[in-house]
């Protein structure tokens, strides 16, 4: 038995060293090499020295890093070898953390571990630092202004934002942002907090746009009132987030009637990062308004023609299904989707296809982007005035804008 234990004992050593990066002697013979890092790092500089625990490294700024051999994979002296992360991945769009003290002080830098007494940190330089975990008072990411600095890459900072809908994610704090759809559709959205944002939606009608089919036939703008709405979300771990919307838009003019406004309640659930997700959401309309219904009346009859009744419009419920898929460093496919449940108040107008189906392609800039794509209605019943067609399809043309300065 003490034969097996001195063996094991002896064993170890070796273990821990094949878990330890080794510094060669072609390392220390280069001007400049890449560290590559097990939390997906690299740390770039001259090599000077290994010790049992750290490897010392000169930036390019003369500044000194210390990293811990054992978090090292690898050592390559060609930029070409380092490995780039898929566009849109966690490391390529957040690659650094914001660790608020109880004291306010804050490291920027990515976590590399955690015991029971100390939080082990790289900072942006490449240097390590420590701090006990009862001095830490939360975690944050960086604005995506930064991270757009930091990788070289235009990231989707209209996460909040499929085509006409919302995901669960919430606008930044502070920030207002500025949406238009067709010249027409204007949409601002400010954030309060991180967890809360308000916003309106009105409509400006141009006079040449308002009779062209595209806009007035697409169903996006003619029943689009001044809306306003607010939404609360959070997170939940990492990669999910969940958020409640509600909406009033005002007054609608149907016919030579107004309507008495709509309250919508919508869920949304959001699975991923605010550049790569998919969201659900439901939503119940609530319209105080009512129609007036015309009953059948034969024409060879002699009596009075029926009298019209008013009947109230029933709820109503809508599922959504949207994507953003960042797939370049300035390009983000955006997908916005949803189907209208039960029964429809009226055989036929504009704003109630069955279905409403979309794809874009999002230019994205620093502080703005360019929406181009299609967008699909999809009726229960023929459309009546295109040859019994129960699709039709529309061009989709948006800008967002983040106002004010970052």
């Amino acid at each position: 038995m003490k034969t097996v234990l001195l063996g094991l004992f002896a064993f170890l050593p070796s273990l821990l060293f094949a878990q330890t990066y080794k510094v060669t002697p072609d390392d220390l013979a280069r001007r400049q090499s890449y560290l590559l890092m097990r939390d997906g790092s690299t740390v770039r500089g001259q090599i000077l020295r290994q010790d049992s625990i750290l490897i010392s490294v000169r930036k390019r700024n003369g500044n000194m890093s210390f990293v811990e051999a054992d978090q090292v994979i690898r050592v390559v002296g060609d930029a070409a070898a380092v490995p780039k992360p898929a566009f849109g991945s966690e490391n390529t769009i957040l690659p650094y953390q914001v660790f608020v003290m109880r004291d306010g002080a804050r490291v920027e830098g990515t976590f590399v571990r955690r015991d029971s007494t100390m939080i082990t940190v790289r900072k942006r330089n490449g240097q390590l630092t420590y701090f006990e975990p009862e001095l830490l008072l939360r975690t944050d990411t960086l604005s995506m202004e930064t991270v757009g600095e930091l990788t070289g890459m235009s990231p989707n900072r209209f996460a909040p934002w499929l085509l006409t809908g919302n995901t669960a994610h919430n606008a930044e704090k502070g920030r207002f942002y500025y949406r238009n759809t067709w010249l027409s559709r204007h949409e601002l959205q400010y954030g309060i907090t991180r967890f809360w944002s308000v916003g309106a939606t009105f409509i400006t009608p141009i006079p040449y746009l308002a009779t062209a089919e595209n806009y007035y036939g697409s169903g996006l703008y003619s029943w689009n009132m001044p809306r306003l709405y607010t939404q609360l979300s959070a997170g939940v771990g990492p990669l999910f987030r969940a958020g409640v919307n509600a909406s009033f838009t005002a007054n609608q003019l149907i016919g030579s009637s107004k309507t008495g406004g709509q309250f919508t309640l919508q869920g949304l659930l959001s699975f991923g990062s605010s550049q790569n997700n998919v969201t659900l959401g439901y939503s119940i309309a609530v319209p105080k308004f009512k129609y007036v219904l015309y009953p059948a009346w034969p024409s060879f009859s002699s009596s009075m023609p029926p009298q019209p009744v008013s009947v109230s419009v029933a709820n109503q419920q809508l599922l959504s299904f949207g994507v953003i898929k960042k797939v370049s460093p300035k390009l983000t496919v955006v997908s916005d989707n949803s189907v209208s449940l039960g029964k429809q108040y009226r055989y036929y107008s504009y704003a109630d296809g069955r279905a409403r189906v979309s794809l874009a392609l999002r230019f994205d800039r620093k502080r703005h982007a360019f929406d181009a794509g299609a967008y699909m209605l999809i009726y229960e019943k023929p459309f009546l005035w295109e040859g019994d067609k129960k699709a039709r399809l529309f061009p989709y043309i948006g800008y967002n804008l983040i106002i004010g300065k970052d």
